[in-house]
């Protein structure tokens, strides 16, 4: 293939076969990849969502409500809204915090700080909840190594209604500060230089011109987070199901166990009032973001202004022990578990053994096996998405806005909704052999794998997408009138440059995938347990120390692929990393 570039090229009165550069050739082809974009979206977006509707509806409204009208469902609805609200706000303030420390303020060492707040969101939230179930217990081995540990027989302070809202608000607090960045990159940079100018001090600034201007991003954070706390599984599934608090999430996990008669409709309708409040709160937010979105818009985000001098070392250290306390000690509380040969034992140098990690990594069939499922799952998704999103963001690079927009919605419906609400869709959708070839993958590795594309689509596309947006469009022209075949162009010039944005999604994708649970807890079957199953099992069975060992190699896999998405960050654009977007632009940060 040979492309060639002259000065013609580059003309605006450029004419292809009657076409200009801005004409329609970007229009008249690629019908195929057209309509493989909308045999994705119907396939993974439209179709589930549509059979959660019908089988929730199956017996008309009476039947959906007097399924919701049981004493279960309310505490259990109750229970839900009070971790939500609960959470979200402890999320919110603290979110709010970071997010401003890190962009206004001359704090060092700010994208190391941002990296390790994601890193935390990342990290599954079973193993979060169980970072903290270990570290404040009587058996805690890092407080009976200090002489802290609570007396034998008291209960652990983390199960239950204060524990639940206490980690997830931990957990979701770095959702809310990534919001609000991009709230933050939209302020005028010569907003805060004029005010600067004119006197106004560094706390003024904030308080009176920029907290008003973020008010639209605050509540959509907010919501965000309340709608992460609705469907949130893992959480209360480890420090609620153990005294009896149950949440919708939880209650649905607890009806599917019980096999009882109408266990599937009874599901279906409990997950289509998850769906129901959740939906509220994303379609909320996404119209406030869009609205302060239009409003707001800059080229060049704001620097650093509030220049601490001689209290900056005070608010590093506050900083840095907060992320210590809520962040790196439940982890160091994790390895230590993991450490000793049995849970409750008294960590020293005699007793460390790392028995626990051969046992789960090598001997064990359940662990050895959701080890290898989970790698083979989130692999295929991972590699598979990453076709799937190169000639999708090609289609929606070239469509309208109005039809872009649509079209990036329906995709980001499976992830928007929560996790459980998918699982069910998928049982309701394969429970029954396939149409025409009579096949059923229910209780296989493939409905998984279905549940996977379906949810993690528009994380791999957001990097692809954007990727996209920033090529120069008279390359691939000249292609075109060298007569190069749309094929060939994406092979041989969109593909090596947008690589590295599609390859960012494909990690990001294996990240989320490789430890993910709330999908799998409801999907998995004998032989085709993943890693969160498996942990969550070790943990059901007393089995800590084990579920320690398996919640941190998950964990230290995380973080060795973000580690890796950032040695590639500057290959990629601006943002494509949510703590790249959390830490301030490049220029800021190489500062």
């Amino acid at each position: 293939m040979s492309v060639t570039l002259d000065t013609t090229i580059a003309s605006p009165r450029l004419s292809w076969r009657g076409l200009s550069p801005s004409g329609n050739w970007r229009q008249r082809e690629g019908r195929g990849f057209q309509l493989a974009l909308a045999v994705f979206v119907l396939v993974f977006s439209i179709v589930p969502v549509a059979r959660l509707i019908a089988a929730a509806f199956d017996g008309g409204l009476l039947a959906f409500w007097q399924v919701l009208d049981a004493p279960d469902v309310w505490r259990a609805a109750r229970n839900s809204l009070t971790v939500a609200f609960g959470s979200g706000a402890l999320a919110l303030a603290i979110g709010v915090v970071f997010a401003l420390i890190l962009s206004v303020t001359t704090l060092r060492a700010r994208t190391a700080l941002a990296f390790i707040m994601v890193l935390s969101l990342m990290i599954a939230p079973q193993i979060s909840a169980l970072a903290f179930k270990t570290l404040a217990g009587p058996a805690s081995p890092l407080l009976k190594l200090i002489g802290l540990a609570p007396s034998p027989g008291t209960p652990n302070p983390m199960l239950g209604q204060f524990g639940i809202i206490l980690v997830m608000g931990l957990h979701h607090a770095p959702l809310v500060a990534i919001t609000l960045a991009s709230g933050l990159a939209s302020i005028p940079r010569s907003l805060i230089e004029a005010a600067l100018l004119d006197g106004a001090s560094p706390w003024q600034v904030v308080a009176r011109i920029m907290l008003p201007l973020l008010r639209p991003f605050i509540l959509t954070a907010s919501l965000l987070a309340f709608v992460a706390g609705v469907g949130n599984f893992g959480i209360p599934a480890l420090l609620g199901l153990p005294v009896g608090y149950v949440t919708l999430p939880t209650l649905i996990y607890r009806k599917l166990a019980s096999f009882g008669p109408g266990t599937i409709g009874d599901a279906a309708a409990v997950s289509m009032l998850i769906a129901l409040i959740a939906g509220a709160g994303v379609i909320a937010a996404s119209l406030l973001l869009a609205r302060a979105q239009n409003r707001l818009e800059s080229e060049h985000r704001i620097a650093p202004f509030w220049t601490l001098g001689r209290w900056r070392l005070l608010l590093e250290i506050l900083v840095w022990g907060f992320v210590a306390l809520t962040i790196l000690l439940p982890l160091a509380s994790l390895v230590a578990t993991s450490l000793v040969p049995a849970y409750g034992v008294r960590l020293s140098l005699q007793s460390v053994t790392f028995a626990q990690y051969a046992e789960v990594l090598f001997r064990q069939d359940l662990t050895v096996r959701a080890f290898r499922n989970s790698m083979m799952l989130a692999g295929a998704t991972a590699i598979s998405l990453a076709g799937m999103t190169l000639v999708s963001a090609y289609v929606l690079d070239r469509a309208k806005p109005k039809m872009r927009a649509a079209a990036f919605t329906l995709i980001e419906l499976p992830y928007a909704v929560p996790g459980i609400v998918l699982a069910i869709a998928c049982i309701l959708l394969f429970i029954r052999p396939l149409p025409l070839i009579g096949v059923s993958i229910y209780a296989t590795p493939w409905i998984i794998l279905f549940a996977y594309h379906a949810r993690f689509f528009a994380i791999a596309l957001k990097p692809v997408l954007a990727a996209m947006a920033m090529l120069d469009q008279s390359v691939e022209e000249a292609a075109v009138c060298d007569g190069v075949r749309l094929g060939q162009r994406l092979r041989y010039i969109v593909l090596p440059l947008v690589f590295p944005a599609v390859f960012a999604g494909m990690l990001m994708v294996f990240l989320l995938a490789f430890n993910e649970l709330t999908v799998s807890a409801l999907l998995w079957s004998a032989g085709t347990e993943t890693l969160g199953v498996a942990m969550l099992s070790l943990e059901d069975s007393g089995l800590a120390a084990e579920a320690a060992a398996v919640a941190v190699a998950a964990s230290a896999l995380v973080c060795v692929l973000m580690l890796a998405m950032q040695l590639m960050a500057r290959r990629l654009p601006d943002n494509a990393l949510p703590w790249q977007a959390l830490a301030g632009p490049r220029e800021e940060r190489r500062g």
